[in-house]
């Protein structure tokens, strides 16, 4: 009989340390609230730390009476001497613009699938007491705070940041442009060339080129028949760079400076060149002398001793121009 009672109370003490294991509970700090006053309602849920829970969710209201206005994030915490005990807290701010006693019926969790119960709660609004004995005031107005310096700046500070350094780029880049001094560009002064100076001269290079007893031929008499070409167009005012061989000796025919013989030698030393260029035609080495030679007696020959045309007025020096023409 005694070892019974002994199980008995054994078994008892353990149902009743489960249910304190698993539990729901709600509660709020008072009973009594302002009406619009904030208040808190905490839910606390414990379990085995192995038990799986669902905590009880609450909506917008906890009744339609009690507005929520925010949440707590769910707090879990770790009980006793194994810390086998695990407690899940959250505190739900709330509020009521109706006066009243409002129950709050129990909130329901799960553990390992069954439903566990809160308790039930009375939550009491009151209003404010109005002293009848006092006359009726209107509304208050809107107050009017006083807008210090610093809170504008406070507010503008964004501006400031970026305008600030704006205005002491401009007023540094004035200072320099205003200091900096317009650089004085002097034209280079050109001596006038004459015409047949310019053609020996392009003729002496060519002669210290070697071309045609290097086996560039075409590009000897390209080279020979433009330095003539552009000596006849600065001296005679003549479009020989664009003339053809023909044309060329149509326009310096009836021209007083120059004499029947020569102008019939270049002829035949333009003829010559366009063959060269278009024909493939292959002088002798004696020939290539002869026309070189003919070219410094042309120039000799036509050139005029007084200044008629300036740098301004001739192409820029080049070492060579191998454009070919059509005789």
């Amino acid at each position: 009989m005694k070892a019974w009672c002994l199980t008995y109370m054994s078994l008892v003490l353990a149902l009743c340390s489960m249910a304190q294991e698993r539990s729901l509970s709600i509660s709020t700090d008072r009973e009594l609230f302002m009406i619009g006053e904030k208040a808190v309602l905490e839910v606390v849920l414990r379990s085995h730390a192995s038990d799986t829970v669902a905590f009880p969710v609450i909506g917008d209201t906890i009744i339609s009476e009690l507005e929520v206005l925010e949440r707590s994030k769910l707090d879990t915490n770790y009980e006793g001497d194994d810390l086998s005990q695990r407690v899940f807290t959250q505190r739900i701010t709330f509020t009521s613009f109706d006066t009243g006693y409002f129950p709050i019926t129990p909130r329901i969790a799960t553990i390992n699938g069954k439903e566990v119960l809160s308790n039930p709660l009375l939550v009491s609004i009151a209003t404010v007491e109005v002293d009848t004995s006092k006359g009726i005031y209107d509304i208050k107005g809107v107050a009017e705070a006083p807008f210090s310096l610093k809170e504008w700046l406070i507010e503008n500070q964004q501006y400031f940041y970026i305008g600030i350094p704006l205005l002491i780029l401009i007023v540094l880049l004035s200072l320099w442009l205003a200091r900096r001094k317009p650089e004085e560009v002097v034209e280079p002064v050109v001596p006038p060339v004459i015409a047949h100076v310019r053609a020996l001269e392009r003729l002496d290079q060519l002669k210290q080129q070697e071309l045609w007893q290097k086996g560039e031929i075409k590009h000897y008499y390209s080279e020979l028949t433009e330095i003539l070409r552009e000596y006849i167009e600065y001296r005679f005012l003549v479009p020989a760079l664009e003339q053809t061989t023909d044309e060329i000796h149509a326009s310096l025919r009836r021209n007083p400076d120059i004499g029947s013989p020569s102008l019939s030698q270049l002829k035949q030393l333009l003829f010559l060149a366009d063959l060269v260029k278009f024909a493939k035609e292959k002088p002798e080495s004696r020939e290539n002398e002869m026309n070189l030679q003919m070219a410094y007696d042309f120039v000799q020959e036509t050139k005029r001793e007084e200044v008629e045309h300036s740098a301004e007025n001739l192409p820029p020096k080049t070492e060579s121009s191998n454009g070919d023409r059509n005789g």
